[in-house]
């Protein structure tokens, strides 16, 4: 019976102090379930925007970019990419130019701040060299 009259009071105590119902609640309740996503994990970041913006101001200009290695191999390409990623912190891009992938990051519209980037990354036995893209 003591077992009883515990079993009921959590369940009291635990619906006195839920918060808003959970999805699966509004499941039960014949509401439709519909998945609510956090910008992290939508298909365009908030870094990538950026990216975009950047791009079409700079529309017209020049546009240099820290290139780390070219790679024959695209699994190695890969390995390697995400790498640099921990090391970095940069979002490292691989772009295929025949015949090789090319590991990229950075956006900068001069010269002397892509190799000001490029100083500051050699100084952790980073080798990166600028590339004009445009």
């Amino acid at each position: 019976m003591i077992k009883y009259v515990a079993f009921f009071c959590l369940i009291v105590v635990g619906v006195s102090f839920s918060e808003s119902p959970t999805d699966l609640d509004s499941l039960f309740r014949g509401k439709e379930y519909k998945l609510q996503l956090n910008d992290s994990l939508r298909y365009k970041t908030q870094e990538a925007k950026v990216a975009e913006e950047t791009e079409k101001k700079a529309k017209g200009k020049s546009w240099y970019v820290l290139q780390f290695e070219a790679l024959a191999d695209f699994d190695a390409a890969q390995r390697r990419r995400d790498q640099l990623v921990a090391s970095t912190g940069y979002s490292i891009q691989v772009v295929f130019d025949t015949p090789f992938y090319k590991l990229r990051a950075g956006g900068w519209s001069t010269k002397a701040e892509a190799e000001d980037k490029a100083r500051e990354l050699s100084a952790y036995n980073i080798s990166a060299f600028v590339v004009k893209v445009r």
